[in-house]
């Protein structure tokens, strides 16, 4: 992570051990969730582009205003050539491989995002504002879905949504 932000409580600090882990599996470059507010507060010519490549049932729960599927991004041509890429996921992993694959294959900056259990984290991730989660109708979230038991690091203002056991296993073997 290229900043340390104090953790305000146990879970911030968990949520930023994990995101430590699980980004540094991979040689890309990592932004932290104020990092990735202060670049989506600048101009819109300047904003990255986020992908989130977590399982659509994931990001129906919440997800990062006008951020992108994977399909949707892959589907966009060259309309985003001229931008930097942060990739988001739960934690990290997913993201880190993907974002590992896209800087490999893509000019332009491609940056990891030390995930959405992070951002929850972030004092304008809950709430009205440009920068808080939404759900699937684009209202503030209340909930985040965690993936899994083991990555219940979402901050406590949120209602943590977890797949049961089958659902995680068929959600990683669909990747």
């Amino acid at each position: 992570m290229t900043s340390r932000e104090a953790p305000s409580s146990s879970r911030e600090a968990a949520a930023q051990r994990s995101a430590a882990f699980h980004c540094g599996a991979f040689d890309v470059p990592v932004v932290s969730a104020a990092e990735l507010v202060a670049m989506r507060s600048a101009d819109e010519g300047e904003r990255p582009v986020v992908v989130d490549v977590r399982s659509a049932a994931e990001r129906l729960v919440a997800r990062i205003p006008e951020s992108l599927s994977r399909d949707e991004f892959e589907a966009s041509g060259d309309e985003y050539d001229a931008r930097d890429v942060v990739v988001a996921c739960t934690v990290g992993r997913r993201s880190g491989a993907y974002a590992a694959a896209l800087a490999k294959r893509r000019g332009g900056r491609v940056l990891n995002s030390t995930g959405i259990c992070a951002y929850s984290h972030h004092p304008d991730a809950y709430g009205p504002g440009p920068h808080a989660l939404v759900d699937a109708a684009g209202a503030p979230a209340t909930r985040i879905h965690v993936y899994a038991r083991p990555w219940d690091f979402a901050s406590e203002r949120f209602e943590a949504v977890k797949f049961g056991p089958l659902g995680a296993f068929m959600a990683a073997w669909r990747r």
